[in-house]
């Protein structure tokens, strides 16, 4: 009976390869579509998408040829009641099944690209009027791709993370990595959807209060506001754009008379006894409760009743990352020229001139042109760029150097799952924000480099005590070797700003409590502790000398933060970036708790091979790292 057995499981084994030869080739030449289709976007070529479907076409008869002979030939059927040999069995149906549906989701997206590509090719017009018609356009694509992609999950679940074969293991995780990727696009389709027809004036004219933020004077959501404006959308179209020069502090004397009483910090460190102006309104890190207090800020000081159904913030890298699509732009009146390499230096030597020019309405009057000029561009860009230009957007919001407040809940429920709200998020287990304020009026945030460590120590019960160090590196003198005389002189004031002063505030989970902060390996305790946006916020004021570096730390500790309803046990962190920062260096240490082991570590969702308790990255966007883990063997 034993030799019976053996022997029905060697042939069942033998078919079992000879079929996973087609289950292997369709799988390179669907991953190879895949990929093509995924390197490639929105900038695919006609023959480009001609070739990867010919790529599905053909993957989608191995796969199909797979799948029938897997299911249907008796000693596969016989080896799949076996021990063991079983499970591969099914595993390998279900990935059969799941091959031919991948190429039918392949087909789907070469026919919406076509779509796209036919709007594009034979309608042209202005991008911000066409976004909402492309999206109709490939309604029909997507319904079927989110249908078919359904089933793949549910197949994908019953197979779980059961031991398989080298080649099968292999051709799992290959779906796992598509799989996360094709979700996380149709998701942004489906925000996308959700957001544009309300946001764009489809439903009726929205008009946008617009800031624009000077991030070389880093303020919560992206810098102290140069100038502000007006945008209104009907139907896509752009009606009308117009900035004013009046945000900043020198210009905005009350109309009404009315006084807002600054943020303690802006007024112990800066205002004194000036009012709360427009240009400060992005001292909150959180930015929906910023545009709604530069909204109320606005009317206040104006009695304007202008109907505002949104604020839009941008700042220097949004200006940057634009350029990068639209090429260099003139702003006539000033008979100057900018590019995405020194847009940010231009702008300040401009507004910042030895001596002021009796024509100009207020010395920022050069960025509201520019702002205007650059958003027109963006919103009107061409048929060519079309491509460029989403992709650029999509970048600027995921690294919040674009965002957006909307008074509709249901539209600013669509920006916020987009990730373009720039709000401090509600999340289950650790958290941390890092938020600069340059308060002594300088532009060293040009020149000042910070980095940022977390180091988490888990006990047994599931409580963190954490240190977060900040590093900061004033390198001035290395720095204006190589930049214009007149960009130097205006960054510390023709030199009567030589201390760059930071109000520091590093939001940690809400009960966190505070054990200690240090500055330069000294204690010197918090200068402020409060609650805001569900996060208990930790703060410092501190300054820096030209040439010099320091270091702040604070220690606290954050009760329960371990997930131990699961096998093994779960940490998590989030760590949001400031907007209006570049790429800050983040080192994440993690140590579990003695006799622990790590079972496995993931950075945004990917799973890192080597199980680091140490992750090196940047803050070019929010961040998130997850660590299971397990008592030793």
């Amino acid at each position: 009976m034993v030799v019976v057995v053996l022997a029905v499981a060697g042939l069942a084994v033998v078919r079992y390869l000879r079929i996973y030869d087609d289950l292997s080739d369709g799988r390179e030449v669907l991953v190879g579509a895949a990929d093509l289709m995924e390197e490639k976007g929105l900038h695919i070529e006609t023959y480009e998408l001609k070739e990867a479907e010919g790529r599905f076409e053909v993957a989608r008869v191995k796969m199909g040829r797979a799948s029938e002979g897997l299911d249907s030939d008796p000693l596969v059927w016989t080896a799949g009641h076996l021990p063991w040999i079983g499970g591969q069995v099914d595993a390998a149906q279900s990935l059969a099944h799941m091959g031919v549906d991948g190429s039918e989701i392949g087909l789907e997206a070469v026919e919406a690209m076509r779509r796209f590509q036919t709007i594009r090719d034979a309608e042209g017009g202005a991008l911000s009027e066409k976004v909402v018609p492309i999206l109709d356009t490939v309604e029909p694509n997507v319904a079927v791709i989110e249908g078919e992609l359904a089933e793949i999950r549910a197949s994908r679940d019953d197979i779980g993370a059961r031991s398989l074969l080298g080649p099968l293991d292999s051709a799992r995780r290959t779906l796992d990595e598509h799989l996360g990727e094709l979700e996380s696009r149709l998701a942004d389709y489906r925000r996308a959807a959700r957001l544009a027809p309300g946001a764009l004036g489809y439903e009726a004219p929205q008009t946008y209060l617009v800031l624009a933020h000077d991030n070389t004077e880093i303020l919560g959501t992206g810098g102290f506001i140069l100038v502000y404006g007006f945008a209104t959308f009907n139907e896509g179209r752009l009606e009308s754009l117009a900035f004013s020069t009046g945000a900043t502090i020198e210009d905005w004397p009350p109309t009404t008379g009315q006084y807002i009483e600054p943020p303690r910090p802006l007024q112990t460190y800066l205002m004194r006894d000036w009012p709360m102006g427009l240009a400060e309104a992005s001292w909150w890190p959180d930015f929906p409760t910023a545009a709604q207090n530069a909204v109320e800020i606005y009317r206040a000081n104006t009695g304007s009743q202008i109907p505002i159904d949104g604020v839009i913030g941008v700042n220097f890298l949004t200006l940057e990352k634009l350029l990068e699509v639209l090429g260099p732009i003139t702003v006539e009146e000033y008979e100057t020229a900018v590019t995405s390499e020194d847009v940010t230096e231009k702008t300040l030597i401009v507004t910042h001139p030895e001596e002021p020019r009796p024509w100009e309405s207020g010395r920022y009057q050069f960025v509201g042109y520019l702002a205007e000029e650059i958003i027109q561009r963006t919103l009107g860009a061409e048929p060519s760029k079309w491509a460029s230009m989403l992709s650029a957007l999509h970048t600027l919001g995921k690294e919040k150097n674009l965002l957006l407040w909307h008074t509709d809940p249901q539209v600013q429920g669509a920006v916020s799952d987009l990730g373009w709200d720039g709000g401090v998020r509600p999340t289950e287990g650790d958290y941390l924000m890092v938020v600069d304020s340059s308060l002594r009026s300088t532009k060293l945030n040009l020149v000042v480099q910070p980095s940022i460590a977390l180091d988490v120590t888990i006990d047994e019960e599931g409580n963190a005590r954490n240190v977060v160090t900040v590093n900061y590196a004033n390198d001035y003198s290395a720095w204006a070797e190589g930049e214009a005389p007149d960009l130097v002189r205006l960054v510390t004031g023709d030199g009567s700003l030589t201390l760059y002063g930071d109000y520091l505030r590093v939001l940690v989970p809400h009960g966190a409590a505070l054990e200690e902060v240090a500055e330069e390996g000294h204690p010197v305790g918090p200068e402020d502790v409060w609650d805001e946006n569900g996060r208990t916020v930790l703060a410092r004021y501190f300054t820096l000398p030209l040439d010099a570096k320091k270091e702040i730390a604070f220690t606290y500790a954050v009760p329960s933060v371990v997930d131990m309803t699961t096998n093994p046990y779960v940490y998590r962190v989030l760590v949001q970036k400031q907007p209006g920062t570049r790429a800050i260096p983040l080192t994440i240490t993690i140590d579990a708790p003695p006799g622990w082991k790590i079972v496995s570590t993931e950075l945004d969702g990917e799973e890192l091979e080597s199980k680091p308790n140490q992750i090196v990255t940047d803050l070019r966007e929010d961040r998130e790292v997850v660590v299971r883990y397990g008592p030793r063997d």
